[in-house]
């Protein structure tokens, strides 16, 4: 199996694209499952076994990455160079950096428009939100990081083109956030636009910390902000007031911030700029 999966473009029989496209599937599936393994022990038998949730991602981190290092190397023949520690913190910061430019503008912007208002301090519930929602999320966004970038961007380009990594990584982040497809068609769409970010970043750097910096720190203030509640109203999901807002529904989005057009914009702004950049890097020649 590994001869077939070897990075060489000459050899482009149906067979061998096959034998990748199943790899990826499987690399993709097995890397969701260790990560969910560990969570579902720790949402069944609560602290006694992994502890409070910063913990239980912790664990689900170790088990991914372990688990996509050694599949890799047993299917591949080769430990995954695409996760060098060579740059590896430089990168992952820079990924980190950008997550949060990018949703604090998000954020600002939806503020400042007066799409959204946020619940006086002593209201929110910080503390799950800094210890559950923050630690929940950036797994979750390392999560996706990994399968869309190493499983299915990476083996995909090497399978059909580089474009078709990137549409496959696209398709499987908006599959991701929720398989039971009842998303919003707009964060739907969001989703597949930051999954096709993800793939490529993979494109140009060869690398995944970039990428996984960067979904991480989505995740983690995603589920910080977003994904935490109120003290005083546990209805409304979330640490500021969506159902106050001014502005019309269209922009702001009815199902917050994720789902609204300020993000779709930037998302296609995002895409475009990273597709000319790899368009003049000469990454759409090349696997």
């Amino acid at each position: 199996m590994s001869d077939a999966l070897a990075d060489n473009p000459r050899r482009t029989t149906l067979g061998r694209r096959i034998v990748i496209l199943g790899w990826a599937m499987l690399l993709a599936l097995a890397t969701c499952l260790a990560g969910a393994a560990v969570i579902t022990v720790r949402g069944t038998f609560g602290v006694f076994i992994l502890g409070f949730w910063p913990l239980a991602s912790l664990v689900a981190t170790v088990a991914v990455f372990v688990t996509y290092a050694l599949l890799v190397r047993l299917a591949e023949g080769r430990w995954p160079s695409e996760l060098t520690l060579k740059g590896a913190g430089r990168e992952l910061g820079q990924g980190l950096a950008l997550a949060i430019l990018a949703f604090g503008l998000l954020m600002g912007l939806l503020t400042l428009s007066g799409a959204i208002v946020w619940r006086p301090l002593a209201s929110a519930d910080w503390r799950w939100a800094l210890t559950n929602g923050l630690t929940q999320g950036a797994f979750g966004g390392l999560l996706l990081g990994l399968v869309a970038q190493g499983a299915i961007a990476r083996l995909g380009s090497l399978a059909l083109l580089p474009v078709a990594g990137v549409v496959l990584a696209a398709l499987t982040a908006a599959w991701l956030v929720a398989p039971e497809w009842v998303l919003p068609p707009i964060q739907r769409v969001n989703a597949a636009l930051g999954g096709a970010v993800l793939g490529l970043l993979w494109l140009r750097r060869r690398t995944l910390w970039l990428g996984l910096g960067l979904s991480m720190g989505w995740g983690a203030l995603s589920g910080a902000v977003i994904g935490s509640y109120a003290l005083d109203d546990s209805t409304e999901a979330s640490i500021y007031e969506p159902g106050r807002g001014v502005l019309i529904a269209w922009l702001k989005g009815t199902e917050g911030p994720e789902a609204s057009i300020m993000l779709l914009a930037g998302c296609v702004l995002a895409v475009a700029f990273l597709t000319w950049r790899a368009w003049k890097e000469g990454c759409f020649s090349r696997a």
